[in-house]
């Protein structure tokens, strides 16, 4: 679970491993600029760190813009069961000010009218009464009107439809002083209202909330910005308006602007690396479990590198470090005898767990799908010494595809056995096995690790251990 308490005070000089600081800084330049912005969504799937993002970029708004803004945090899913986002939204803009200033007093008074209006019972009761909807809502004290409606009463009916005219009129006239005030209020200190999480709310609420935001907040120096899944929000406009609805034209009505947080960075080399794969290292680093020798194996952040994590968020990535951690706990530490080793196929193992527990069963069983497993490991059949280039650039890779020969129907490792290339692929095996000091693990004959090896003992360990508790999900 989120804890906005540590949440709300972290700033881009906390920690900033995915380099956003720069597009924070980007979008405080549109913000300050005379384009019209706002709405503007900043769109990132989920476990991307949006919520992260969102409260840094409040507090560097807030530390640097020399337009002394006033910046409001809204979490849309906390506030949906109250079910009023305008409520939400007008006691934020409230929150700015002390309780007894007159700016916050006359803010208040100007837009209680208009809430009245739109959340009492003044509408739905004529509605109630025009056509028998809403019947649940009404009070007790209207029943009575209800039973005039069933006996057919013309007149109650055209009383109801003159109040709800009325009542129409009357919301009109205060949603313009509502605006006038938003407007007032924001012309000393323009106003930013940040909404995170409405891609997790109730359908109906995250329509509400966008038709708020056009109809009540678009006023001069009031912009919102909007955290949220761009996707998931467009699957939510679809189940409220129906699967025919262009949800896509629907939302972007509302928004003139989208960033995209991006989902990878680049090295000093200029490649790019997932996040994911970034905040994997920072996590383990960050463990207070996992001992320093195990986080200063380098090989094992080689690991995330060649797996496919696309579909693992941030949280799933905390969740493989728990993992790696319980599996610590469970270690016999006075049995270990390779612990580079043993360390590399815990961080695998833990990954197959979060990836793919089919493949994991598949180890259990000791029947390992080839083509599952080298699909898996984002590779394809390795041929030695053909392939030599692609093994001395990535030790732990084919170390893993040498142990887990013996597990697969099909081997993952091809060398060659005729006089011209035998003794080169051979001699590819030895290094594999020198690199990660292995060699009295091998076999004599094949080249291959010895099917008599600890390891196979040590993965079956490891694979049972995982497979004792369902830890994460």
């Amino acid at each position: 679970m989120t804890d906005y308490s540590i949440m709300r005070e972290l700033t881009f000089s906390s920690r900033d491993e995915f380099t956003r600081k720069p597009i924070a800084e980007k979008i405080i330049k549109l913000l300050d600029s005379d384009i019209d912005v706002s709405p503007l969504i900043i769109d990132g799937k989920w476990g991307t760190g949006k919520t992260e993002f969102c409260f840094k970029l409040k507090n560097l708004i807030e530390a640097d813009s020399p337009n002394n803004y006033k910046v409001g945090y809204v979490n849309a899913f906390q506030a949906d069961h109250a079910n009023e986002p305008l409520l939400t939204l007008i006691a934020e803009v409230a929150s700015f000010y002390d309780e007894k200033d007159d700016k916050r007093k006359n803010f208040i008074k100007n837009a209680v009218p208009y809430l009245r209006l739109i959340s009492g019972i003044g509408l739905k009761a004529g509605l109630g009464f025009a056509f028998g909807r809403y019947a649940a809502d009404i009070p007790d004290a209207l029943a009575d009107g209800m039973e005039e409606i069933k006996d057919g009463s013309k007149s109650l009916i055209d009383q109801s439809l003159e109040s709800m005219i009325k009542d129409q009129v009357e919301a009109e006239k205060n949603l313009s002083t509502l605006r006038d005030a938003l407007s007032d209020i924001a012309s000393t200190n323009p106003i930013i209202l940040l909404i995170d999480e409405l891609d997790r709310c109730r359908p109906d609420f995250a329509v509400m909330m966008l038709e708020t935001i056009k109809h009540v907040f678009d006023v001069e120096n009031v912009q919102i910005i909007l955290i949220t899944n761009a996707e998931q929000l467009k699957a939510t406009i679809k189940h409220n308006y129906g699967s025919e609805t262009n949800s896509r034209d629907y939302l972007y009505k509302f928004f003139k602007y989208q960033i995209n947080l991006p989902t990878s960075i680049k090295d000093i080399e200029g490649r790019s690396i997932e996040n994911n794969v970034t905040y994997f290292k920072a996590t383990v680093q960050a463990s207070k479990v996992i001992p320093q020798e195990f986080k200063d194996n380098e090989f094992i952040y080689e690991i995330p590198t060649f797996l496919d994590l696309s579909e693992l968020s941030l949280r799933k990535i905390e969740q493989t470090v728990r993992c790696i951690e319980t599996l610590i706990i469970f270690e016999d530490k006075e049995q270990s005898k390779s612990q580079i080793v043993e360390q590399i196929l815990m961080v695998f193992l833990s990954f197959v767990y979060m990836i793919n527990e089919k493949i994991l069963q598949q180890v259990s069983d000791k029947n390992v799908i080839s083509k599952d497993f080298l699909e898996f490991m984002g590779c394809a059949r390795l041929t030695l010494p053909k392939d030599r280039i692609i093994v001395e650039q990535n030790y732990v890779r084919s170390l893993i595809l040498m142990i887990f020969n013996k597990l697969n129907s099909n081997n993952n490792i091809y060398v060659p056995r005729d006089h011209q290339t035998g003794s080169q692929g051979e001699f590819i095996l030895e290094r594999i096995l020198h690199k990660f000091d292995l060699e009295s693990e091998k076999d004599r004959f094949s080249g291959y690790i010895s099917e008599n090896s600890y390891i196979y003992d040590y993965v079956d360990h490891t694979t049972n251990n995982l497979l004792l508790f369902d830890i994460v999900k």
